[in-house]
């Protein structure tokens, strides 16, 4: 639902409450973000997961990583998940969302369970949904089972 506005399709979602609120008073600020651009160092991320309990990367179009010959970002990806490390995976590009099937890179990104899709959630609300899940388990079961939980109508397209 939504309205027409200046020639801007302004979208209308019914606020929708529990009885009563709930209060959360954990967060777990070492969750780190960063815009993957074409010749990134893939030392930093290895540098941002060491220091950090998650990563944000926000990648290329609807998912897609930088090539190296060496596979660099994919081997620090296995190296932190298997150290109990989540990884978000999202997009640079407004309103487009991720999906992590469209290229190769992705398929093997999607098999680990600790690497997360952002999907159509922007990258705040990534943020803010990590720091908020990772306060309170980090049991990967769990954190998937959260994160892919809507809030606020932050995810709009579920998987």
């Amino acid at each position: 639902m939504g309205i027409l506005l200046d020639h801007r399709l302004v979208r209308y979602i019914p606020p929708v409450s529990l009885n009563r609120p709930l209060f959360y008073d954990r967060l777990d600020e070492k969750v780190a973000l960063v815009k993957m651009v074409p010749g990134l160092d893939p030392g930093l991320l290895d540098y941002l997961l060491t220091g950090n309990d998650a990563l944000i990367m926000e990648c290329f179009g609807v998912g897609g990583l930088p090539a190296y010959e060496d596979e660099g970002i994919l081997r620090i990806v296995e190296k932190h998940t298997a150290a109990g490390k989540f990884i978000v995976v999202t997009t640079q590009v407004q309103n487009e969302g991720s999906d992590l099937s469209v290229y190769s890179v992705g398929h093997g990104l999607k098999q680990n369970p600790l690497v997360l899709e952002g999907y159509d959630m922007t990258s705040e609300a990534l943020y803010a949904k990590m720091m908020w899940i990772l306060g309170q388990t980090k049991n990967p079961r769990n954190v998937a089972h959260l994160f892919y939980t809507p809030v606020a109508h932050d995810l709009l397209r579920c998987p």
